[in-house]
């Protein structure tokens, strides 16, 4: 379920927009692949609110960061924020530092990430 800006707590916006922040960094590159989809969810979600939140992450320390991501309990927006990163992670291929974040995320949030059909026979 796609969410707007509006819809999100304030801790929740914060913590989708400093693992977006953290997303497009962890390669060490922000490739024109990045840049078209972070400017798609900040169409998507309000383009002012979103890019406002971006520069409010921008002062997060990486542990104020984890502090938020833990405080995002409602499941459905989890699992959307999740869903977004994926997306995101994959415009220009899952790097490994990429994927350590998203593992790190399905742990943290307890999530059951969709697994090939072949991984369920």
């Amino acid at each position: 379920m796609p969410f707007t800006f509006a819809e999100l707590e304030e801790h929740e916006r914060l913590a989708l927009a400093g693992l977006v922040r953290l997303m497009v960094r962890m390669d060490g590159e922000f490739t024109p692949a990045e840049v078209g989809a972070v400017a798609k969810i900040a169409k998507d979600l309000g383009s002012a609110d979103f890019w406002t939140m971006m520069n409010e992450a921008q002062l997060l320390e990486m542990e104020e960061l984890s502090v938020r991501v833990e405080r995002v309990l409602r499941e459905p927006v989890r699992a959307w924020i999740y869903g977004l990163l994926v997306d995101l992670a994959a415009v220009d291929g899952v790097d490994p530092a990429e994927g350590q974040l998203l593992e790190w995320l399905v742990e943290t949030w307890e999530l059951a990430p969709d697994l090939p059909s072949s991984a369920n026979s």
